[in-house]
């Protein structure tokens, strides 16, 4: 009896980004091998039929001299964890030239869906995106120290509107 109570309840948290009405979520892992938990910035994040793009902050990421982690994706076809192109970066703050941590499928980012479904214009959706992000400018992607890394391991889960 006591395991499915606990195979239900871990069927209910891989379904709470389903019932949840709001957009919204969050992410929690590490950054740089340290524990973070970020929020949804759900005035930024959104979807459309074939892509989605994610924004999170905390104020653990300013403090580690950091602006907010976007996720972003493309997919053909039905979402179903194939993407064309998958990308993630971190804006680091007060550098001239403005500078990024990126990373995207071609420097073996993983970015795994456990979970998604559309709901009255809504995209709720969960999975893991892991990789090392390498520093670089923003415009024009140079990158003139390429020991510069971020390693990232988050999980997350969002509810994001559709974008109008």
């Amino acid at each position: 009896m006591l395991r499915i109570a606990i195979t239900a309840c871990g069927f209910l948290a891989l379904a709470a980004p389903v019932l949840a009405a709001e957009p919204g979520g969050a992410a929690s892992g590490t950054i740089a091998g340290e524990e973070i938990e970020l929020s949804v910035w759900t005035e930024q994040s959104d979807f459309t039929s074939s892509s989605f793009s994610i924004y999170f902050w905390a104020p653990a990421l300013r403090e580690r001299g950091l602006g907010s982690l976007s996720l972003g994706a493309e997919w053909l076809g039905d979402l179903d964890g194939d993407f064309f192109s998958a990308e993630i970066d971190v804006p680091i703050l007060e550098t001239d030239p403005y500078r990024i941590y990126r990373a995207d499928l071609d420097d073996e980012l993983s970015l795994t869906i456990t979970s998604a479904s559309y709901q009255g214009g809504m995209l709720a959706i969960a999975g893991q995106v892991e990789g090392v992000l390498t520093s670089m400018d923003r415009m024009a992607l140079r990158n003139p120290d390429p020991d510069d890394t971020l390693s990232v391991n988050l999980t997350f889960e969002a509810v994001l509107s559709e974008l109008q």
